[in-house]
């Protein structure tokens, strides 16, 4: 909801060549109570001061030397696209036609023209102004021409805000299913592990290695990167990808199946990565194996801090597939040598 505060702190541009006219208009728009109000006599200045300050309004002449209000309009169209909504999916609905530059996405000139002739208002509007003021000025009509715009842009950019706000929560609630899909799937999978390697107790035997390929368990709850692990391993048939969205779960896999090498996110849902390791390392079977860190933190006291805990690397988000290849390689080269567990 756009309140009379809002509309009076909005942020208006007078673009006028004549300074006495200038000062007529700050002082109408100064009486009724607006406090955000810039000015230019120099046509050319505006482009810039419209990138930095992303004015809610422009009263801009269109009687001016050098450059005239048309031609004004025209340079703004392309900082801010007139009437270029896309048709395109929910994700992208609101992006601008490729090419011109997106400062507000489906935006529109925030433009009322001031002129002394009659016959310029159809071409403005049909160039891209919004409404028009007549020379000389009358205090009732710049006002309520002025409120009107303002109140209509403020709506504007509210309404763009708010479905900003809706597609980002759409997009956390799908891949919030998503998660939950893998995590079940997951649970269902390692259960089903679980009951084939008991014995009697239902306790995991740990696996035997398997010369023939490499195992890598990656330990991640974020959708996005188990999906990009997915892909980089699948290029390789020499090697088998296990995957646990929990760093109980992860834990459970790395003792019943021994893997090569152990891909970890510091920030489980569950516990902690270095929760992870330190569990890993108390036991026998697990301590061996190399474990990499992941983690979207590029701070170099952090990375520190897990080298110290004992991680073989640490890799920031988002992965990047060379260095994640170089850092596994690595760390496969490490677990050729470590001890297999024997039956």
């Amino acid at each position: 909801m756009i309140s009379s505060s809002d509309i009076l702190h909005g942020k208006i541009l007078i673009v006028d060549d004549q300074e006495a006219n200038i000062i007529l208009l700050e002082r109408m728009l100064a009486a009724a109570g607006y406090t955000s109000v810039t000015s230019t006599t120099n046509p050319r200045a505006v482009f810039e001061l419209y990138r930095k300050n992303r004015y809610d309004l422009v009263l801009l002449d269109l009687e001016m030397p050098g450059m005239d209000g048309f031609e004004v309009m025209e340079e703004l169209k392309k900082i801010e696209p007139q009437n270029l909504l896309v048709e395109l999916p929910m994700k992208h609905q609101f992006q601008v036609i490729e090419g011109l530059e997106e400062i507000e996405p489906g935006g529109y000139l925030p433009v009322i023209v001031i002129t002394a002739h009659p016959g310029h208002k159809l071409r403005a509007l049909k160039a891209g102004a919004m409404d028009f003021i007549s020379k000389p000025f009358e205090l009732a009509e710049v006002r309520a021409r002025v409120r009107n715009m303002l109140d209509v842009r403020l709506l504007h950019v509210e309404t763009g805000k708010y479905i900003k706000a809706l597609e980002q929560k759409i997009m956390e609630v799908e891949a919030s299913r998503a998660l939950n899909r893998r995590q079940s799937d997951e649970v269902k999978r390692l259960r089903d592990q679980m009951a084939s390697l008991a014995k009697g107790t239902g306790a995991p035997e740990p696996q035997p290695h398997n010369p023939q390929f490499h195992t890598v368990l990656h330990i991640e709850d974020k959708p996005d990167s188990l999906e990009l692990v997915e892909k980089i391993i699948s290029r390789h048939p020499d090697m088998h990808l296990l995957t646990a969205v929990s760093g109980k779960a992860g834990i459970a896999i790395a003792r019943a199946w021994l893997p090569d090498v152990i891909v970890t996110d510091i920030n489980l849902h569950d516990m902690y990565g270095f929760t992870v390791l330190e569990i890993l390392r108390a036991d026998p079977a697990t301590a061996p194996i190399p474990v990499i860190a992941l983690s979207a933190n590029a701070m170099p006291l952090s990375i520190q801090k897990c080298l110290d805990a004992g991680f073989f690397r640490y890799l920031t988000k988002p992965i990047k597939v060379d260095e994640f290849m170089d850092v596994l390689n690595a760390a496969l080269e490490i677990s050729e040598n470590k001890p297999v567990a024997s039956n």
